[in-house]
């Protein structure tokens, strides 16, 4: 900076947004960021020529708008089709194997989450959200028109690869754009949105189900789809890595991505096998786990001879990131459990239709996107994140307890408030994970670790699916045989709309009873699993969400004390700056002044002025913050 300034000079260089915030610079102008190369999340990009402020504000609107869209999209896949499982076993007579329709979406949808984190870093963003977008409406296309269940369960496969690759980059981006100090405030909006879309979906499923058709829940995504898709394109301007593609191919981590698709793939089918297909001590089940056990441990290994890991050995050693993650785990386990589970209580045991079993889940929605949307503004605020984990992880816990309560003639009222427990805890959880995980963690592993949240919470929610429907199987097939014929048992598991729709009225208590059993148990083990998240929760360790800022406001408090050694003072009031140096250090402090005029004073200030700028500025700690 030149001896003198003006108020004009200072006020152009403010307009020209540059920011030397903690987030990577990405600018969402259309001029000067095709040749720019991703950074790191502290990196710094100073963007002559940027786009007037109104233009790059409808910019932001728009690309936030679609990015909404997308996660809406790809989160309700999860759900969606909950309430229509029943249906849509009936339709292809196969309820045995339906639950791999969920399964299916869920398994490629958790596995491929690392991995699209990881390629984001190689090959941009924008390009993995956009292929991830046309994979997950060509997946849903296929859905809707499949012809049987496999062909159901494969083309769901598909859209979860799809989903994977929406979901992993929504929550990369929104941290690539926004600051981390005012992060929570946007995860906050970010997470309420999949959190109302996870919940929503068993509503939308039923009244697609129960007044048009269950194919339906798949072609919904293709016009909402195309919206987010154009949005996206034509508004998201993200800055693409350097390098040809012959190289970027090179830095892919080949072993451990396969290593990790295949152990997630042999671990979920063990639990679908198990007490369903095959019993637990058959070899169909044991090898498949003994596998699991054996790539994970290859993984490790190899992951730590790779120039570039897929999933970096260093972030395990933080007590704070392996904690947050094993709470993901449980967490997932049980709110994929209530969101599928859930809709079969309102069903087959208070004989609500598909879409009054969605409707009745509203007020835990609500709650949730509420306090999803609480929490992150009050991390963004205070910067404290650690308490929220426990509190949120033990309302959860108490809420599936309390749901272990439920009857037959439990009123109304008590279900929506025991779930709406459910929900503030959820919304908490929802907020406070992702923020701790990316606080904790060291910028150029943000995307890393950002995957790895949906990773634990998605696996874990496949397998709390999984192990609720052996559960449900296992007891059913053990304990209805004792009490009704065995025409009757082979119905009621092939479809539990038959309970409701075809059972002969001399049994159908029974079956109810059996039902209800099953039910239990499965919130009966799902509490024991809430607890040992929320037990988890407590290892996590506060972290400084404005842990970048810090840094650079230690390095102008150097900086200072320097020159303050060479005798060079700066002296400051309201509205005027005085300076004897050059005011060099401008650049390290992390907040440009907003106003005001720099006047340059050749002449050292005296003893009383200087004494009193230290006094009054806390020994220039706050040289710029206004009164």
């Amino acid at each position: 900076m030149p001896p003198s300034t003006s108020l004009e000079t200072h006020d152009a260089h403010s307009d020209q947004g540059i920011s030397r915030r903690t987030s990577v610079a990405a600018t969402l102008s259309s001029e000067k960021t095709a040749n720019l190369e991703t950074k790191s999340e502290n990196t710094t990009i100073d963007n002559n020529g940027m786009e007037s402020k109104p233009t790059r504000k409808n910019n932001l609107v728009l690309t936030f708008g679609g990015l909404q869209i997308a996660l809406f999209l790809a989160a309700l896949d999860s759900t969606i089709v909950s309430t229509a499982l029943p249906r849509i076993g009936s339709d292809f007579n196969q309820m045995s194997i339906v639950a791999w329709v969920a399964t299916a979406y869920i398994l490629t949808f958790d596995a491929f989450q690392p991995l699209f984190a990881k390629f984001s870093d190689i090959f941009g963003r924008k390009w993995i959200l956009i292929f991830g977008i046309a994979i997950f409406l060509l997946g849903s296309v296929l859905c809707g028109a499949a012809k049987n269940m496999i062909m159901l369960i494969v083309c769901r496969a598909i859209a979860g690869i799809g989903g994977a690759g929406i979901f992993s980059m929504v929550f990369i981006i929104i941290a690539d754009l926004v600051p981390l100090e005012k992060r929570g405030s946007y995860q906050g909006i970010v997470n309420a949105v999949f959190a109302l879309s996870s919940v929503f979906g068993p509503l939308i499923g039923g009244s697609f189900t129960d007044y048009v058709t269950w194919r339906w829940n798949f072609y919904i995504n293709l016009p909402i789809g195309a919206v987010a898709l154009a949005l996206l394109v034509f508004f998201l301007h993200l800055p693409v890595p350097k390098g040809n593609l012959k190289d970027k191919l090179k830095r892919i981590d080949y072993v451990g991505t396969l290593i990790v698709l295949a152990f997630a793939t042999l671990f979920l089918l063990a639990m679908n096998f198990g007490g369903q297909t095959f019993p637990w001590k058959s070899a169909a089940v044991i090898v498949p786990l003994v596998l699991t056990g054996l790539l994970v441990a290859l993984l490790i290994f190899i992951e730590g001879k790779v120039a570039e890991p897929l999933l970096p050995p260093r972030l395990f050693k933080s007590r704070t990131i392996s904690a947050v993650l094993a709470t993901n785990w449980f967490f997932g386990m049980t709110f994929f459990s209530m969101v599928y589970y859930l809709p079969i209580y309102f069903q087959v045991v208070r004989e609500d239709s598909a879409m009054w079993s969605g409707i009745r889940l509203i007020p835990m929605e609500l709650l949730i996107a509420v306090f999803s949307t609480i929490a992150g503004l009050f991390i963004s605020k205070t910067g404290i994140f650690k308490p929220l984990l426990p509190l949120g992880m033990g309302l959860l816990t108490l809420c599936v307890g309390l749901i272990s309560l439920f009857g037959q003639d439990t009123s109304f009222s008590e279900i929506y408030g025991i779930t709406v427990i459910g929900g503030t805890g959820l919304g908490f959880m929802f907020s406070s994970a992702i923020i701790a995980l990316q606080a904790s963690a060291e910028p150029r592993d943000i995307a890393v670790v950002t995957g790895l949240g949906n990773f634990s919470r998605i696996l874990g929610g496949a397998l709390g699916v999984a192990i609720s429907s052996a559960i449900l199987n296992s007891s059913l097939a053990q304990d209805l045989p004792a009490l009704v014929p065995a025409d009757v048992v082979q119905n009621v598991l092939a479809s539990s709309e038959y309970v409701r729709h075809g059972c002969p009225p001399e049994y159908v208590q029974d079956v109810l009873d059996c039902y209800l059993d099953a039910l239990r148990l499965i919130w009966y083990v799902m509490t024991a699993m809430c607890g040992v998240g929320f037990c988890l929760s407590l290892l996590v360790k506060a972290a400084p969400i404005l842990k970048a800022d810090q840094k650079q406001q230690t390095a102008a408090d150097a900086g200072r004390a320097n020159t303050d050694k060479e005798n060079h003072t700066i002296v400051a009031t309201n509205n005027k700056v005085e300076t004897h140096s050059t005011f060099n250090n401008c650049e390290a402090h992390p907040d440009h002044v907003k106003e005001g005029v720099i006047v340059i004073d050749m002449q050292p200030p005296s003893k009383g002025q200087a004494a009193a700028h230290h006094q009054h500025y806390d020994n220039g700690a706050n040289l710029n913050k206004r009164n």
